[in-house]
């Protein structure tokens, strides 16, 4: 086992990263602080002085992914002037974090997932230039629809290109 120099001022940190670690390589039901107590090389009291218990742990990770998520999806959107192009590259954005960390994933599906605002602007984007009036819950029905692809992952036929026309149809744009 690695001891890991610390100081108190970044434990609390510590502690969340190697929880991450586990969450990615075990899942959140495996998750454990007096693991990580040990893998830091501290006292599991150490550990609770920063994070009471699981559940906080897990709230913590839980913000911090559904963060790391929102920011994979608008990576790169706006590389392009073209709305269809974006709603494709976010999709594509959505599918390779999935596939990147499928127990993060799989942990924050376990409570509810606002839509990001993000997705909000690209189909209002895409409503734009095909000059369609949306419909306010056209972001509702794309998220769950997104949120229920993730749920199947991984399977091979569900393709970015494939996904993107399965919204534009939802939207009742092709």
């Amino acid at each position: 086992m690695t001891k890991l120099p610390y100081h108190r001022q970044n434990l609390a940190t510590l502690i969340q990263q190697q929880a991450r670690q586990q969450l990615e390589e075990q899942g959140a039901e495996k998750l454990s602080l007096r693991q990580i107590a040990r893998f830091l090389a501290v006292t599991p009291a150490a550990v609770y002085r920063h994070f009471p218990d699981k559940a906080s742990l897990l709230a913590a990770l839980r913000v911090e992914i559904t963060e790391e998520l929102a920011a994979a999806l608008r990576a790169g959107v706006l590389d392009s002037a073209d709305a269809t192009a974006m709603l494709q590259r976010m999709v594509s954005n959505l599918l390779a974090f999935a596939a990147a960390h499928p127990r993060a994933v799989r942990f924050v599906l376990t409570a509810p997932l606002a839509a990001p605002q993000s997705l909000t602007t690209v189909l209002a984007l895409v409503n734009a230039q095909r000059q369609v009036t949306g419909s306010p819950t056209d972001t509702t029905a794309v998220w769950t629809l997104l949120v229920g692809v993730l749920c199947q992952l991984p399977n091979p036929q569900l393709t970015a290109k494939w996904l993107t026309t399965q919204v534009l149809s939802l939207l009742n744009h092709e």
